[in-house]
């Protein structure tokens, strides 16, 4: 296994020495921020949305962070050159701090962390999608959503839809609107028109999925972001995931396939903007 540096509060650490304080408080309270972040050809990729979606969500939280958007981005672009990995992910982590005696009594600043990971190997064919009410599922959502550390439903939702044969999770909620998934956002495509689910559901503004907003635009093809029905799925032409780590992958669901015409294209043209990052 390739030894990794990683970055705790300050200081660059080999993966198998870092280690995190028992009285941090998102060990002990899920009360704190991640990103995970793409990087190509050693470049970080849409970095400027992921500070924004971070600070949106630091914000939120009254977490008060004592780093510039400047200081991170040197913390991120040293942990890639320290590391041999080329094109991969880092997981930046802000947690509130280290609580001592009662919730409210932390002490010092807000902890740092960002690991690093080379990217996967992402599949060759279409992903099989599973359906499934959010309902059931401890899920936070806020609106506008952020990247909070409680991912406890989504991961529960994740080895659901796992034993069921699927790669990813999409849920609905109680109106049978379709929102995300577990990690990813959907897309589905009809009659020439791309359709995703809107932010005012609670629905993560993935920076992918903002990357694939912005190539729908230039290819002029018609984007509504809407409240897409789940009794209605069937009638759609074509449908694929997106995240930083997987860029886009054709789904598809039981009794339900595709030929991914469109789909197709704009993989493409996605592909040839991360080969030229």
């Amino acid at each position: 296994m390739l030894k990794k540096t990683y970055y705790i509060n300050g200081e660059f650490t080999p993966s198998e020495d870092a280690k995190i304080s028992f009285s941090d408080s998102a060990f002990l309270y899920g009360d704190g921020l991640f990103e995970t972040i793409r990087f190509q050809n050693n470049k970080l990729f849409s970095i400027d949305k992921h500070l924004y979606r971070l600070q949106h969500g630091l914000k939120i939280l009254d977490l008060k962070y004592n780093k510039s958007n400047h200081e991170i981005i040197n913390i991120l672009e040293s942990l890639i050159k320290l590391n041999s990995i080329s094109s991969g992910l880092l997981r930046l982590i802000i947690t509130r701090g280290n609580i001592e005696g009662s919730v409210w009594e932390f002490s010092g600043s807000p902890n740092t962390y960002v690991s690093i990971k080379s990217l996967s190997n992402e599949p060759k064919t279409p992903v099989k999608i599973v359906f499934l009410n959010e309902k059931k599922y401890p899920i936070i959502r806020f609106n506008p959503a952020i990247k909070s550390m409680n991912y406890i439903g989504n991961m529960k939702a994740k080895k659901d839809a796992y034993k069921l044969g699927a790669f990813e999770p999409v849920f609905y909620n109680e109106d049978r609107i379709i929102t995300e998934c577990a990690i990813r956002n959907i897309f589905f495509i009809k009659s020439n028109k791309v359709y995703t689910p809107s932010l005012e559901l609670g629905v993560l503004p993935g920076v992918m999925r903002d990357t694939i907003l912005d190539i729908i635009a230039k290819e002029n093809i018609d984007i509504i972001e809407s409240h897409i029905s789940f009794d209605g799925i069937n009638d759609y032409d074509e449908a694929f995931i997106t995240s930083s780590g997987i860029g886009i992958l054709e789904c598809y669901w039981s009794d339900w396939k595709s030929n991914y015409k469109i789909t197709k294209k704009i993989k493409k043209i996605l592909a040839e903007k991360l080969r030229n990052w």
